[in-house]
């Protein structure tokens, strides 16, 4: 016969009146020093219920699959592993029994958070945009190094010998977020991120390896952004991480095409117990091949694909599969200098996230969203400014939102 604990069999004898059966266990958990006392105001169910991370095996159950499930396997950062009940935590759910048999109540609590939204939501828009947003660990945080949607205005052209310098600015807001088979993960998730960035292109005069243009870049991103999820809320305002990058550019007929590969270092503003992080706190490459093509005499096609080789978080030891994708574009010329289309995006996960070399939940979260939206620019002679707009579908571990895009660009 399983021993009873004593709060339980103290439960039982009072008949669990809440007035006093839960102050009573709030101050018992505030002797062994596993919560705050909860305050006055408090309804006695709020301080009767007990955090997932501080039960024993016996004291929770799940509310579908009736078991138990330890969560090593995200290293939710900033919290001890916690008993995670299966299928139901990763829906937003409790799942914690009292220990007096009172019936199960649902609600949203920190330890019901996926694991990569307390591992830091630190990419919606990185790398060049460099920024971060997140669910459920496909990649850690949802996000990527790279700013996926950027790269939709001439992409594989490369411009004369010169300094350029561009600004780009991004504002992305969710309130989905989606698991493994695209349904909602979480009952209740907003995010919204703002990106800052300024970016230093210097193409070289006599240098041309290969036949083509050298070029250099550094790109530095300010993030503003904040995440709520349940009773959980995050923020912060900080540099992210720096990406340099090399790149080479050719010409033809009617074509353009460029080839590099940039480098994101981790040096923005991190911390592991901070549910929203501008910086991502890893090493990162993405190498690319972009081109873009003149079909007729007023409109061109523009296509971006690259590979991102995510390192791994020393801080929480998750290291983020290799992502694919491509940034798109087709534009009309209205008039000389005014272009309208549509552009968007693919991102798809092509090898699993791991911790310790496991698959994280033995399925390895990867991402993949698709995004579509219109597009309007205007180029000038030696500065030129875009207006987008993206929405996201189709999203698999990460959140599901849109992103507003104003970039400018001038040559120096």
């Amino acid at each position: 016969m399983r021993r009873r604990s004593a709060s339980a069999i103290a439960c039982a004898t009072s008949r669990c009146r809440p007035s006093t059966t839960a102050r009573w266990q709030a101050d018992e958990a505030v002797r062994r020093g596993r919560q705050r006392r909860p305050a006055r105001h408090q309804p006695h169910h709020q301080a009767h219920l007990r955090r997932a991370a501080d039960l024993e095996p016996e004291e929770g159950r799940c509310l579908r699959a009736r078991h138990l499930q330890r969560i090593d396997a995200c290293h939710v950062a900033g919290m001890k592993p916690a008993w995670k009940a299966h299928g139901c935590l990763a829906a937003g759910h409790d799942a914690v029994r009292r220990p007096c048999g009172n019936r199960l109540r649902r609600g949203v609590t920190e330890s019901a958070i996926p694991c990569a939204l307390q591992a830091g939501v630190t990419s919606i828009l990185a790398a060049a945009m460099m920024m971060a947003a997140a669910t459920a660990c496909a990649t850690e945080g949802g996000g990527s190094v790279y700013p996926y949607g950027l790269n939709t205005v001439a992409s594989g052209v490369l411009p004369k010998a010169g300094t350029y310098l561009y600004n780009y600015n991004a504002w992305y807001s969710a309130d989905t977020t989606r698991n493994d088979r695209g349904a909602s993960a979480l009952p209740h998730f907003r995010a919204s991120v703002h990106a800052h960035t300024l970016r230093l292109l210097q193409v070289a005069d006599s240098v041309r390896p290969l036949g083509g243009e050298f070029a250099w870049l550094l790109a530095q991103p300010w993030i503003d952004g904040s995440i709520d999820v349940g009773r959980a809320e995050g923020s912060a305002s900080a540099f992210g991480d720096l990406t340099a990058g090399v790149m080479i550019g050719w010409h033809g007929a009617g074509w353009h095409a460029m080839s590099g590969v940039d480098f994101t270092l981790p040096t923005g503003e991190y911390s592991r117990t901070r549910l929203f992080n501008p910086g991502r706190n890893q090493y990162a490459a993405t190498p690319y091949v972009a081109v873009t093509t003149q079909i007729g005499e007023r409109i061109d096609a523009n296509l971006r694909a690259m590979l991102t080789v995510n390192g791994r978080n020393r801080d929480t030891d998750y290291e983020s599969g290799i992502e694919s994708g491509f940034d798109y574009s087709l534009n009309l010329r209205l008039v000389p200098r005014l272009f309208v289309g549509v552009n968007g995006y693919l991102q798809h996960q092509i090898t699993d996230d791991e911790i310790d070399g496991k698959a994280v939940a033995g399925t390895g979260r990867r991402a993949h969203v698709f995004a579509y939206g219109p597009q309007l620019t205007y180029r000038g002679d030696g500065w030129g400014v875009s207006a987008k707009l993206q929405h996201e579908t189709s999203a698999r571990n990460k959140a599901e939102g849109d992103k507003l895009w104003l970039q400018l660009f001038l040559k120096l």
